[in-house]
């Protein structure tokens, strides 16, 4: 066959040749497309392994054990790669018709990253650590008069003292640790074991080592896919976490390609970051708010003064000024992305402008002073101003916060008076003696609508989170009705909506706005959850599932 082609071919002209060739060239190019594209069109792109990833943070680990951890975000986010939770450890749960027991099952074959079994007596050993107030847990509150039991290696059961309809969020966000490395450290030593920063973990990744600068200071740690993992094995399998002394240092190392992410990056630093990337944008369950103290100013007592100060506030310009728009305006005590938030209790009384509320401070007998332009009442040794020291903590984003407040505040003739203190100060002063005028501050929730902690009159003094001392006696009974559980969701929506409605009209507080949380990441980083974050350290509750790698598989 190929002799005869040949022969045929050679018969041809010159120009004949050329035109045969000319259409076979194109009929195989054109069978290479048809090829391809039926190959195309019969596959998918899937992840697949392979690849390196390395986050950077500015700060230090400590203690990366569930048990000891205490407010050091870096230790969070380093747990959240080692250490799994409860509610992905479990199976299945079940709760009792009154809503004060729960059954939780978990997964079968769990095992720890150096072998031994994960069972139910690591889960029990974990809770009944934290409830020990020698262990100086931070969780320790939210597990108190709980009791945990075994009833098999594979079932818990938790009894409630009460009803509580947001304790799935509490058990779910456990991260247990090993009873075979801990259970025999008294409590008040586990802050010196060395396995805080060499941990046995049960994540998607496991340690592998760590290096130190002669000073001490900790420069990196490697962590390696878990091959026990009960999930999918990790897709990218070397994740390195490196550490700053600032951040200037780590945006200079994020533009130099020396590391791949970083967590919390300022507005203002935005611009400084050279190098492709995707700023991933989250909104944590938190706001910062002026919380209003009547107790320290009588001019505070008054409704009309304290409704002034709040409406007057121009939210979008506080993003916009403070925060480069990287912020949400918030305008109550919960959050507009969570659960409960009913917006139609602010559409009323949103952004006054300053001659309407002028006219209410008018009528209630705050006069303008034209010498300094500040509102007065009274005269003599009566006379009162509307004058108010306003306490700041020293963090850039806060003080521009307040400064556009002072200016829109100015407008309705109110002079704020800002003392901008270190916030170790405050914790050490303001909120234990509560002796502040007004406090600009943030509120932190669990990620449910439960503000309980922050609004109930139980909660006024130290160490209570309710700043603004609020106290009114049918707030509290609907704060509680909020957490009822199992058949009450009819009551409680109907409880939140009146909640926001009593603080939008008592005015309390000033709620100002909700940074948004940037994560810089790199463009070819796939897999993500696009899923609401509860803490910083969510961003790496997915890593296990993020890839750089992707392959063609037949379509399914």
């Amino acid at each position: 066959m190929s002799y005869l082609l040949s022969k045929a071919i050679a018969s041809l002209s010159v120009r004949e040749r050329t035109v045969f060739a000319a259409a076979a060239a194109v009929f195989t190019i054109s069978g290479i497309f048809a090829a391809w594209g039926t190959y195309y069109a019969a596959t998918e792109e899937a992840p697949a392994s392979g690849g390196s990833y390395t986050e950077g943070i500015v700060g230090q680990p400590t203690f990366v054990n569930p048990l000891t951890a205490s407010g050091n975000e870096t230790d969070y986010d380093l747990i959240k790669l080692v250490f799994s939770d409860l509610g992905d450890l479990a199976e299945s749960s079940a709760e009792s018709k009154d809503g004060k027991i729960w059954t939780i099952t978990l997964k079968k074959g769990l095992v720890w990253d150096d072998g031994k079994a994960l069972t139910a007596d690591d889960v029990i050993f974990t809770i009944e650590t934290i409830q020990d107030l020698n262990t100086y847990s931070p969780q320790s509150g939210a597990w108190q008069g709980i009791i945990a039991e075994k009833i098999s290696d594979a079932e818990i059961r938790f009894t409630l003292k009460d009803q509580y309809a947001f304790f799935p969020s509490v058990w779910k966000a456990l991260a247990i640790a090993p009873e075979h490395v801990f259970s025999g450290i008294p409590a008040e030593n586990l802050r010196l074991s060395e396995y805080n920063l060499e941990p046995i973990g049960s994540g998607p990744y496991s340690w592998k080592g760590i290096s130190a600068e002669k000073d001490g200071f900790i420069r990196e740690i490697s962590l390696v896919a878990n091959p026990r993992y009960h999930g999918l094995k990790a897709l990218i399998p070397s994740f390195t976490v490196r550490f700053y002394r600032t951040r200037q240092e780590l945006i200079n190392d994020f533009n130099a390609k020396k590391i791949d992410g970083a967590g919390g990056i300022l507005p203002e630093e935005t611009d400084k970051l050279k190098i492709g990337h995707r700023l991933a944008n989250f909104y944590l369950p938190r706001y910062y708010a002026l919380f209003l103290n009547r107790s320290t100013n009588p001019a505070l007592k008054e409704k009309a003064v304290r409704q002034a100060l709040v409406r007057v506030i121009d939210r979008k310009e506080i993003v916009q000024e403070a925060f480069r728009g990287f912020a949400a305006g918030t305008e109550g005590p919960i959050p507009q992305t969570m659960e409960g938030y009913d917006k139609s209790v602010y559409e009323e009384n949103a952004t006054e402008n300053p001659e309407k509320i002028g006219a209410s401070l008018d009528a209630a007998g705050w006069l303008i002073n034209p010498d300094d332009g500040v509102r007065y009442k009274g005269e003599g040794t009566s006379r009162a101003a509307l004058r108010f020291d306003v306490v700041v903590p020293d963090i850039p984003f806060l003080k521009a916060t307040m400064d556009v407040v002072a200016k829109q505040w100015k407008k309705i003739g109110v002079k704020a008076d800002i003392a901008v203190t270190d916030p170790e100060e405050i914790a050490r002063t303001a909120l234990r003696t509560r002796n502040y005028q007004i406090l600009l501050y943030g509120n932190v929730l669990k990620g449910d609508p439960d503000v309980f902690a922050f609004w109930h009159s139980s909660r006024k003094f130290y160490p209570g989170l309710n700043l603004a001392l609020y106290d009114d006696k049918e707030t509290d009974a609907l704060l509680e009705t909020v957490r009822k559980g199992a058949g009450n969701e009819t009551e409680r929506n109907t409880a939140l909506l009146k909640i926001q409605r009593m603080i939008e009209e008592d005015a309390p507080a000033a709620f100002l706005m909700s940074p948004a949380y940037l994560y810089a990441v790199p463009t070819g980083l796939k897999g993500m959850l696009d899923t609401p974050l509860v803490s910083p350290s969510d961003r790496l509750a997915g890593a296990g599932g993020w890839y750089l790698k992707t392959r063609r598989v037949l379509k399914k």
